[in-house]
């Protein structure tokens, strides 16, 4: 890391500002070659920015960052001139001609930061994530472990566990002590530990299915009203309602916004036997959602006997893997005179009565769907982190190695083993905040990264 960087850090494209940023170990040199003087440290330094032999390329604000305090963790510069690609380009290109000076890689500014410890590898990846997020939960989530929540708490499980390790090393250098009393102690340690990994580890999975949206799929025999609660939900007439059966032959998507939450709402083709080569596509588009949704919502017909229902979610249940995902809409009640509710019954699924047509119980659905996506306390500061698929990798394998720990721990009583066992577990959450990665891993997070950051 000792050449010197630059790249435009702003879009490419007209707009009103456009800023460089160049870090390394040239940027005093490029300073006073670029704007005839070193600025002040952190101050908005108006100047004209010069080419190679003197004359006027652009005129902006220019900020100086000394190493250690910036982003990177060197020398950095920013250049804040105005947004046309041509002047940018040919700012970058004077500045190139000074000599080992050359263009950012992808995320290269970040990668240096990490490397300098300015940021653990959680905050290096939350910042692509703040940019790209397309929610206001994504947005909270990747702005909180920006800041660091994410970070805290596996530093404090790795502390935990050099803790326990150092107290293991105690009894196995000193067997002469008192084992009971200080075998005690681990187990209640390694107990608070697990329990803390466990309550990590459903947070986690829960904020990585709200990273970006939240998907419901509505599913169901032909002509139950599924295209009509599509549309209530949706607050948009996007679904044909006609009362002819397999109107809907395609998947249909809407988005709504809950608190921030993107929700995704997808209409289906209805269920049932049919020779409609294009109708029998659009059933196997439907089984394909039902795999790929958070939750699901089976709609049945209240005119249906309830001999033909039970027969029906039988039928259906036996068909899924996630059965605890889904929720039964039992429309048309004001067809069978039934008030509308939310009850429990037959494998203690839930069950709500509604009339989409009528909007009786509309109020009820939507409750219920706001308490399904907000099951977890996600207002607590605590609680909301940016989670990646990375990350639940390395917590299902740490989730997994625990299972040997506490054999090892309750059964075994071997220390030894559990000495090795918390190893491996510390060695896993270093590999969250960057502290042992492999340079692929650290490749294939920074090249996804914008040039310039």
């Amino acid at each position: 890391m000792t050449d010197t960087i630059i790249a435009q850090s702003t879009p490419y494209g007209r707009s009103g500002v456009g800023i460089l940023r160049i870090s390394g170990s040239k940027v005093q040199y490029i300073a006073n070659k670029v704007l005839g003087t070193l600025p002040s440290p952190r101050y908005a330094y108006y100047s004209s920015f010069l080419d190679s032999i003197g004359d006027v390329i652009d005129q902006g604000l220019a900020i100086w960052f000394p190493k250690p305090n910036s982003f990177t963790g060197e020398d950095v510069l920013e250049l804040h001139g105005h947004g046309n690609p041509v002047i940018l380009d040919l700012l970058i290109k004077s500045i190139l001609s000074f000599g080992n000076i050359r263009i950012a890689r992808p995320g290269e500014f970040s990668e240096r930061a990490f490397l300098n410890g300015k940021l653990d590898l959680i905050q290096a990846e939350s910042i692509i994530k703040l940019i790209n997020a397309n929610s206001e939960f994504s947005i909270k989530s990747s702005l909180k472990s920006l800041q660091g929540v994410f970070s805290k708490k596996i530093n404090n499980l790795i502390n935990n566990i050099i803790n326990v390790r150092m107290l293991i090393e105690t009894i196995l250098n000193f067997p002469d002590e008192d084992y009971n009393i200080n075998f005690y102690k681990i187990k209640k340690k390694i107990e608070y530990i697990f329990n803390d990994i466990k309550k990590i580890n459903i947070i986690a999975k829960s904020n990585h299915t709200f990273r970006e949206r939240f998907k419901f799929v509505i599913v169901g025999p032909t002509n139950v009203g599924k295209s009509s609660i599509f549309n209530l939900l949706s607050l948009n007439d996007s679904a044909i309602v006609t009362n002819i059966s397999g109107t809907t032959r395609d998947v249909l998507n809407e988005f709504i916004n809950i608190k921030g939450i993107t929700i995704q709402i997808t209409d289906t083709a209805g269920f049932r036997l049919t020779n409609n080569i294009i109708e029998k596509i659009g059933i196997n588009k439907s089984w394909e959602q039902i795999k790929i949704s958070d939750h699901i919502f089976f709609v049945l017909d209240d005119t249906f006997s309830l001999f033909k229902k039970k027969k029906i979610i039988v039928k259906f249940l036996k068909k899924i893997t996630h059965k605890d995902k889904v929720t039964f809409i039992i429309n048309k009640c004001d067809l069978s005179n039934r008030t509308p509710q939310i009850k429990k019954y037959y494998n203690n699924h839930t069950y709500i009565i509604i009339s989409a047509k009528k909007k009786y119980g509309f109020k009820l659905l939507k409750k219920y769907l706001k308490k399904l996506i907000f099951q977890s306390n996600h207002d607590s500061i605590e609680t909301i982190f940016l989670v990646r698929r990375r990350h639940l990798n390395i917590l299902r394998l740490i989730k997994k190695q625990i299972k040997y720990a506490k054999i090892n721990c309750f059964i075994l009583k071997n220390i030894e083993l559990l000495a090795e066992d918390l190893k491996i577990i510390q060695n896993m959450l270093n590999e969250i905040t960057g502290s042992v990665t492999s340079n692929d891993i650290l490749n294939s997070i920074f090249k996804n990264f914008c040039i310039g950051k």
